[in-house]
Order: structure tokens, then sequence, then C-alpha cells
């Protein structure tokens, strides 16, 4: 009886076909995350445009009021791109109210932040 040599031949690997499959469904899971983080930088830069705005508004805010009951006028200017218009309101005698807003162009939308206090005669 003569023996047959049997050789097993194993491909070891990946075919092309079965590396396309797994880049496509990594492309299909990646797309959404690069999605998102685009979403993610663009929130960061409004919340940074805001909290400009915010800065803005207190700065005047803390400046009006330095100035002291019956020194305070209407007034308004720029920082960086930022606007400000500070306007002043007689509540009652002795009681004045400050109004200033911060407008800023965000993405060709104009925003708009308003902040209000009082100031009274001590």
């Amino acid at each position: 009886m003569t023996r047959q040599a049997h050789t097993q031949t194993t491909d070891a690997g990946f075919s092309l076909v079965e590396l396309m499959v797994v880049l496509v469904i990594l492309t299909i899971g990646l797309l959404p995350l690069a999605l998102v983080q685009t979403r993610a930088q663009q929130d960061v830069f409004e919340s940074g445009q805001y909290s400009e705005a915010v800065q803005v508004a207190q700065l005047q805010m803390e400046s009006a009021k330095s100035l002291g009951f019956g020194n305070v006028a209407a007034d308004s200017g720029t920082v960086d791109a930022f606007t400000w218009n500070r306007q002043v309101q007689n509540i009652q005698p002795g009681l004045d109210q400050l109004r200033i807003s911060v407008t800023w162009n965000e993405k060709g939308d104009q925003r708009t932040l308003m902040v209000m206090d009082r100031i009274a005669r001590r």
C-alpha cells in the first residue's frame, strides 16, 4: 500500500473582500464621531463668544457703577468684535436703572446680551 502525502495548505490572513467590508463598517461608525466633533467645536466657539460678551457687559456695568449716582450717562463703544450700549433711566428720585446691551455677529446672525442693574443715591 502506498501512502499519499496529504499536504494541507492554510491561507493565513484576510481576503481583500473581508478587508473592504471592515473598512466600510469602520467608516460608517467613525463618520458620526467626526460630526459630533465638528458640532462640539462650534459649541465651544459659541460659548467663548458668549463668555466674552458677558465680560464686556460686566466691565461696562462696573465702570458705570464706579461713577456713582447722578454721574452715569448713556454711552456706547466697541471692544474687539463686541459693541456695547449703556442706557440710564431714572425710575424714581434717588434710583436709576442701568441697562447694558452687548451685540456681536455670530455666523451671520446678530446676537444680543442684556444686563440690568440699579444704582441708588446713598
